[in-house]
């Protein structure tokens, strides 16, 4: 009995090695009780190319998101806030995102977000980032 539980140890903190807790803090949200999004993507903003994402009620200024077992490397983080509780992102007839938004590194606010730039670097055992809501 006492190997069993020596052995569900060893296989526990082998699966959590080599994990990292993000967490994000997004500022500047308006309080309205709808839903802050954040993807955490690896490659580009293409929602298929984020490997973590979560989501927190908008209750207060700052929304914080905790992302458990996040793979240590480079990521861009996007997140908005859906303030009319449709579960996306809207956008203008332009193209342009019409629901205050943010990115890792506040690029993208004099023109589309560059992904190199936005990148930052998630180490264990935990690494946060504050992103602007605007």
């Amino acid at each position: 009995m006492r190997r069993a539980g020596l052995t569900a140890f060893l296989l526990l903190s082998v699966s959590s090695a080599h994990a990292a807790t993000l967490t994000i803090r997004a500022q500047g949200v308006q309080p309205d009780g709808n839903m802050v999004y954040a993807g955490v993507c690896d490659t580009s903003f293409e929602e298929s190319t984020c490997p973590y994402k979560d989501r927190g009620q908008a209750t207060a200024a700052t929304v914080e998101l905790r992302i458990r077992n996040v793979k240590p490397g480079a990521y861009a983080i996007a997140v908005f806030h859906d303030v009319n509780g449709n579960g996306k992102l809207d956008r203008n007839l332009i193209g342009l995102p019409s629901e205050p938004y943010g990115f890792s590194n506040d690029v993208g606010r004099r023109g589309p977000p560059n992904f190199d730039a936005a990148r930052i670097v998630v180490r264990e055992p935990a690494t946060t980032v504050v992103i602007p809501i605007r």
